[in-house]
C-alpha cells in the first residue's frame, strides 16, 4: 500500500534511487521558453535540482514535497537561506536570492491555482493506480487554461511493482486529455544493463508536453 508513510519512511531510510543530483537533460532539452516571472509548479518535488535550473531561468518555481527530511535536505545541501512560515497544515519555505520556494506538506492540501507550467519528472508515476486520476485532477486544478505542461511517463514489462509505476500511453492521455502529446522517448533496457538485469525488455522513459491552445 502506497501511502503517506511509505514515501515518510523511504526518505527516512535513503531509499531514494528516484533522486538524480544532474539536472535532468530531458527538462533542458524540452522544457519551453516561457516568459521570465512564470509560475512553476513542481509536485513531489522531493530534493530535486531541476526547480534551481528552472529559478535560474528566471521562472517563479513552487516545488511541493511531503517529506520534511526532503525539503531540509535540499535547502541544506544547497546551502540556501530562507523564511518559512505556515499557511494551514503546510509549510512555506522561500529561498533568499533565487525565485524559489518549497511547500512542506501534502501535495493533496495545496490549493493555489493559476500555475503557468507544470513540471512533473517522477510524481505521476510515484502514484498507484487508486491516487493516479486524482492526482492529475488535483494538478490540473492548479493551472491556468493556457498552462504548459512537461511530463516524463514510464512504461515497461515484467513482473516490477511499483514505484516507479509503469503506466500505459492509453492511460496517459486518457487522464491528461486530447492536448497531451507524446514528444519523445528512449528504451533504457536497450542501453543500460541494470534494467536487463532486472528482466526487462522494455523500460521505455517518455517525454510528454501539454501546450496552450493558442501555441
Amino acid at each position: 500500500m502506497i501511502t503517506n508513510e511509505f514515501w515518510l519512511d523511504r526518505w527516512k531510510a535513503g531509499q531514494i534511487g528516484f533522486h538524480k543530483d544532474d539536472i535532468n537533460p530531458k527538462l533542458i532539452e524540452f522544457w519551453p521558453t516561457l516568459a521570465k516571472g512564470s509560475r512553476v509548479l513542481v509536485p513531489l518535488c522531493g530534493k530535486s535540482n531541476d526547480m534551481i535550473w528552472l529559478a535560474e531561468q528566471g521562472y517563479q518555481v513552487t516545488g511541493v514535497e511531503l517529506s520534511s527530511l526532503a525539503v531540509v535536505q535540499f535547502l541544506g545541501d544547497n546551502d540556501f537561506t530562507y523564511e518559512t512560515h505556515h499557511e494551514g497544515d503546510l509549510k512555506i519555505h522561500t529561498v533568499n536570492d533565487l525565485p524559489l520556494r518549497i511547500v512542506e506538506g501534502d501535495y493533496f492540501h495545496f490549493t493555489e491555482t493559476d500555475f503557468d507550467a507544470c513540471y512533473d519528472r517522477a510524481a505521476m508515476v510515484a502514484m498507484p493506480d487508486s491516487k493516479r486520476a486524482d492526482y492529475v485532477r488535483h494538478t490540473q486544478a492548479r493551472l491556468s487554461p493556457s498552462a504548459w505542461v512537461l511530463l516524463i511517463g514510464l512504461h515497461y514489462d515484467g513482473n516490477q511493482q511499483g514505484p516507479p509505476f509503469s503506466v500505459q500511453n492509453d492511460a496517459i492521455r486518457a487522464m491528461w486529455g486530447d492536448r497531451i502529446q507524446k514528444i519523445a522517448s528512449e528504451n533504457l533496457a536497450l542501453t543500460h544493463e541494470r534494467y536487463q538485469e532486472r528482466g526487462h525488455k522494455v523500460f521505455e522513459e517518455s517525454v510528454w508536453r501539454i501546450s496552450p491552445l493558442h501555441q
